[in-house]
């Protein structure tokens, strides 16, 4: 249930472009489901998802007490509706209209967008009355639901994911970010739009339905994009990390935004991925005038989930546990920074990893490469486990594979000890962790 300033039924008719049936009333709630408590002054939007058609609850709707519905059928009541082609589309257009004097950051990318858009919520809310996506509500629903939620705050951070071309556009249209924020450009899509190029692509709509600036990584195909009249500011280059350690307990870093260093940044995880999450929310700060303090404050707070790259430890063995999810772009970073985490605390470093999944046609050779590069970062050993992990061990040229996990368990806890880590690295259908409570319940037998 949503609460709006009070608007004519008629309005909201010109509004999402449908035919009002019926006697004209003021609208001050807005329901897409019928399980919510209905106040009298309610209109009904019928969404037809892929599980279930809102027509068939519109009998419902309307005996729980509703005063309008929205609908893409006639409707065979006494009670006034809007008859539109598509509900789905009246949402958008209806959280577009109603949403119009709310100031919004649109991310989107490949992978680390909830990561961004939590962190830019902690700096943010330090001065402002924000709001954020929440869930994955990002889609051609979520993103409508996300603003209308948004009326009473000052700001709002939609996330914005997709499946395929034109989505984005959509979404961005329906939310006019002033900021747009693009985290990546990745291999996470590959399996459905077949090409980077398609992903820079869908992922780029974003930019001309943006207002002003555009927040974007630093690379050629960035630095080569017509941006218009929209400012492109460059992680990695206007806003960038310096000094970057390893500490007891995660990754520790110093920003330069934009010429002015800002020391003492801590994340409670061992993947250097989030840096740069970090980075796009530290320059949001700046761009909103956040003191550098209240953004040292928010960024130190933010606490990675389980499976992001915690570290714990095993039998005395480190265990950095980086399995939540893995794209190809995910798992290269992650061999990189349990590289520097074994050379600064002079471990070994060893690789537990799982398939990289949805990556499309490459399978095979992404696989293959992470092995090669594996094998230059003078990784002691791997241990594989999949259906694409031979790959793996074949550009490794060694390494072990295994079938069970538990009899990988019982491997790592054998060959490993104290002056040893261990990336346990894969996609969130591999259920890594599962290995990692094996070698829990076997240390020290």
């Amino acid at each position: 249930m949503y609460k709006i300033s009070p608007i004519n039924s008629k309005e909201i008719a010109r509004i999402v472009k449908g035919v009002h049936y019926g006697e004209a009333s003021d609208i001050e709630y807005i329901s897409i489901d019928t399980r919510e408590k209905f106040n009298i002054n309610t209109v009904y939007i019928a969404i037809k998802g892929k599980l279930y058609d809102g027509n068939d609850f519109i009998n419902e709707a309307i005996s729980k007490g509703c005063s309008l519905i929205i609908s893409s059928v006639d409707i065979k009541s006494k009670i006034p509706y809007i008859k539109v082609e598509n509900t789905i589309h009246a949402l958008g257009s209806l959280s577009k209209y109603l949403s119009k004097n709310i100031r919004k950051i649109g991310i989107t990318g490949s992978v680390g967008k909830t990561t961004v858009k939590e962190m830019i919520y902690l700096v943010l809310k330090e001065k402002y009355n924000a709001s954020k996506t929440e869930k994955n509500e990002n889609n051609e629903i979520g993103v409508p639901l996300t603003l209308l939620n948004s009326i009473n705050n000052d700001i709002c951070i939609v996330e914005m994911g997709m499946r395929g071309l034109n989505e984005i556009d959509y979404l961005s249209f329906l939310c006019e970010p002033e900021i747009s924020v693009i985290t990546n450009i990745g291999t996470a899509h590959l399996e459905k739009l077949k090409t980077i190029e398609n992903i820079f692509k869908a992922k780029t709509e974003i930019i001309p339905n943006t207002k002003s600036i555009a927040i974007v990584p630093y690379d050629k195909r960035f630095l080569s994009y017509n941006y218009g009249e929209i400012k492109p500011i460059f992680i990695g280059k206007d806003v960038a990390s310096k000094n970057i350690r390893y500490g007891n307990f995660g990754i520790e870093f110093d920003a330069d935004c934009f010429g002015e260093i800002i020391k003492g940044f801590k994340l409670n995880t061992f993947n250097e991925s989030y840096i740069n999450n970090a980075l796009i929310a530290i320059c949001v700060g700046k761009i909103y005038l956040i003191p550098n303090y209240s953004i040292l404050k928010a960024i130190n707070s933010y606490a990675c989930e389980n499976m992001h790259g915690e570290i714990i430890k095993i039998n005395g063995i480190s265990v950095i546990l980086d399995c939540y999810n893995a794209s190809y772009e995910s798992t290269k970073e992650a061999l990189f920074s349990l590289k520097r985490y074994a050379e600064q605390n002079n471990k070994s470093p060893y690789l537990l990893i799982g398939d990289m999944l949805e990556i499309g046609e490459k399978t095979n050779e992404f696989h293959y490469r992470i092995g090669e590069l594996a094998k230059d970062l003078c990784i002691k050993n791997i241990y594989a486990t999949g259906n694409m992990t031979e790959n793996t061990l074949d550009g490794f040229l060694g390494g072990t594979f295994f079938s069970d996990k538990r009899e990988i368990a019982k491997e790592i806890i054998k060959d490993l000890n104290e002056n040893d880590v261990i990336l346990v690295k894969g996609s969130r259908k591999m259920k890594l962790e599962q290995i990692v409570e094996y070698m829990k319940e076997m240390q020290n037998v």
